[in-house]
């Protein structure tokens, strides 16, 4: 028998039946003068290695109770209730259509229960509640389902108000539940009346994982009566050195009428306002003076209203300006990646919506922003998949922009069929081009990247190339250099044609560290010098921002923005007419190929200078060109690490990009290379993919 009842005690909550030790956050006290009141309570037990969390304060529905008609009534284990036990049980959703309720379909459900990481039969089936969405009453249950509820080993069975249960015979206890509002499927905990009178207390169950990768900012928890909010909450336990993020179960939001990212967990960058918490944009001062906001980024939402459960937010660099600084960042420390030796970069500026789908099973996507390669070199190094999306077809209002012009949010995920149901989520009513009944044709290479220093990761990429081209039918294949084509075309209209290199060479940083200083960083240091106690202080920064604020207010510097501007529009048209046009057919006249891969370096315990973003880089002109671009992993090689001395594993992958609006066809390039075998789901953790 599995029976989980917890018995109260002033000093401890203990299991009845098993050894499994309960700590509370909190002790109910008696509501008169002179007792503390808690805000909170919480049950915390560990099962098969993994803590579990109810909190039974924060987040219980009551539930008032009948007996069913013609059977007599029995009081709910008294044994449990006379000390206010609780008791582990699982919420189950009927749907129509349905006539009777059969063992079949109850087996074919709870069979599917077993794949989520929070349930289990062992710990919430002594309980089944039984709710129905639909319209009909009085929906009958078959004999045949006693003998699963006996083989279940449920012996609490409580019923929506639309079953009939007259005359069902069981051992089970059974109760009629009057009235429902509708819980979340999986695992609950549930708090049974004394001796059968009074309301049937019942709360969700979330498992708690520990950020040990430090990925992010901190958690958050769903507004127990008002869904739309959240609330910043995370626990630690007794133990343990970093704080453990609260994950709901899979089933939790998979009921019947569930969106498309149902079952899916997702953390944000720090940088997207979302209604009830605190955005810190990596930096304490901005934390400590701006309130919780009052609304949620539309693409946070997006992912919300499709189904998927936000569960925090996730560590950046500060304002999204740059790449990690290794141990000398002053506000928060940099995350870590778990790739390799584990002393790997994860890139930036997303780091830690990088370091978390890297590391964590537990999370499905992550939410970061893109300015020049701010989603995609995360993805890089983290070896998963990356979307930086077409410019301008996603509202910008709540998230702390770099570069207006260039900036778009993005996301990471591990598994090419999430990564794929989340942009089609993303695409759905937006401004973007149908996906083409022909993908494109022409395959064109980037021709100017630095020659590979690993051998073995040059031939994973040719032969992967390769692959592609035969798979999409890519017969006719191009290469460009882009600078030999800039310089021909005397796009810099100077009476020496000059590089790109050189031409663009102040164009991003002018555009950050204007716009930065005048979108952040003013109103910032006017309301810090306002806080009480702060009277007239300027707001403590990292030094590469004070560094970019002080370019920004540089009198050089912003009589160079308006022309800085200009090159950017001018480099962005050329590109999209002349390097990577548009085709009526096919919506992009090629697949643009290329690799970010590097090797291993030390930056991650090398301290790296303070200094602000500026010059020309590989992928810097998707940005100016507002074209959509992702990253997707091809595979994993060897490498010597001086940290561990021994052979590790570094992620190998490739960029693949298509003209402005086209991200449909990128999608669809995924779906096809995935089917195929090409692109596959990575592991998280050490390994991106098993070793053979």
């Amino acid at each position: 028998m599995r029976q989980l009842i917890f018995s109260v005690s002033p000093s401890s909550w203990k299991m009845r039946r098993d050894t499994i030790i309960v700590a509370a956050a909190s002790l109910t006290q008696p509501a008169f003068a002179g007792f503390i009141q808690p805000a909170l309570q919480a049950l915390t037990w560990k099962f098969n290695g993994t803590d579990l969390w109810a909190p039974v304060h924060l987040d219980s529905a009551v539930y008032h109770l009948q007996s069913r008609a013609g059977v007599v009534t029995n009081s709910l284990s008294k044994r449990a209730s006379s000390s206010g036990g609780y008791l582990g049980c699982t919420v189950l959703t009927i749907s129509d259509p349905i006539e009777s309720l059969s063992s079949a379909i109850l087996d074919t459900i709870l069979a599917e229960y077993e794949i989520d990481d929070v349930w289990s039969a062992e710990q919430f089936l002594d309980c089944l509640f039984l709710q129905y969405n639909g319209t009909q009453n009085g929906i009958a249950l078959s004999p045949s389902v006693a003998d699963s509820l006996s083989n279940h080993g449920v012996e609490h069975l409580f019923l929506d108000s639309a079953f009939n249960a007259i005359g069902f015979a069981t051992t089970a206890n059974i109760s009629i539940v009057e009235s429902s509002c509708g819980l979340g499927n999986g695992p609950y905990v549930v708090k049974l009346p004394d001796c059968g009178e009074g309301g049937l207390s019942v709360t969700p169950v979330y498992a708690l994982h520990p950020d040990d990768y430090e990925a992010f900012m901190y958690g958050s928890y769903v507004h127990a009566t008002e869904p739309a909010r959240h609330q910043q909450l995370h626990v630690s336990l007794p133990g343990t050195r970093v704080p453990n993020i609260i994950v709901p179960s899979r089933l939790s939001s998979t009921k019947p009428g569930a969106g498309p990212l149902a079952g899916l967990r997702f953390g944000v960058k720090d940088i997207f306002h979302i209604k009830g918490l605190k955005t810190s944009g990596g930096s304490r001062a901005y934390y400590e003076t701006y309130g919780y906001q009052n609304y949620t980024t539309e693409t946070v939402q997006l992912c919300e209203n499709a189904g998927a459960s936000l569960i925090g937010k996730l560590r950046t660099i500060t304002f999204a300006l740059g790449t990690p600084r290794n141990g000398m960042s002053v506000d928060f420390h940099d995350p870590w990646n778990a790739r390799g030796d584990g002393y790997m970069s994860t890139g930036g500026s997303s780091s830690g919506s990088g370091a978390a789908v890297t590391a964590y099973e537990w999370v499905d996507f992550a939410l970061g922003s893109d300015t020049g390669g701010s989603v995609r070199f995360p993805a890089r190094f983290g070896g998963v998949y990356g979307y930086k999306p077409t410019h301008g077809i996603y509202n910008l209002t709540g998230i702390l922009v770099a570069i207006a012009e260039q900036d778009t949010p993005g996301f990471l995920a591990r598994s090419p069929e999430i990564f794929t149901r989340v942009g089609r989520v993303w695409a759905d009513g937006k401004p973007l081009a149908p996906s083409p009944e022909v993908l494109p044709r022409k395959l064109l290479r980037y021709d100017e990247q630095a020659a590979f220093t690993q051998p073995v990761a040059a031939e994973m990429i040719e032969k992967f190339f390769v692959e592609m081209a035969h798979i999409l039918d890519l017969s006719d294949n191009h290469s460009v250099n882009i600078t030999k084509r800039f310089l021909d075309g005397n796009v810099s209209e100077t009476a020496s044609a000059q590089t790109p290199a050189v031409w663009m060479n102040n164009v991003y940083s002018d555009l950050n560290n204007v716009q930065g200083w005048g979108e952040i960083g003013a109103p910032l240091a006017t309301a810090y010098s306002e806080i009480p106690g702060r009277e007239g202080a300027f707001p403590p920064i990292e030094p590469p921002v004070n560094m970019s604020w002080t370019d920004g207010r540089d009198p050089i510097t912003r009589a160079r923005y308006p022309e800085s501007q200009r090159r950017r529009q001018v480099f962005g048209d050329w590109f999209n007419k002349e390097i990577l046009s548009g085709n009526n057919e096919t919506c992009s006249e090629y697949l643009f190929a290329h690799s970010y891969h590097i090797p291993p370096n030390t930056v991650k315990t090398d301290p790296a200078e303070a200094r602000y973003v500026t010059g020309w880089y590989d992928g810097l002109y998707v940005n100016y060109a507002k074209t959509p671009e992702i990253v997707v992993p091809i595979g994993q090689i060897e490498y010597h690490s001086k940290y561990t001395n021994r052979s590790e594993w570094q992620p190998v992958t490739v960029a693949l990009g298509v003209a402005k609006g086209c991200d449909l066809v990128l999608f669809d390039v995924v779906d096809k290379l995935a089917e195929a075998g090409l692109l596959r789901e990575v592991m998280a953790g050490v390994l991106a993919y098993p070793l053979t």
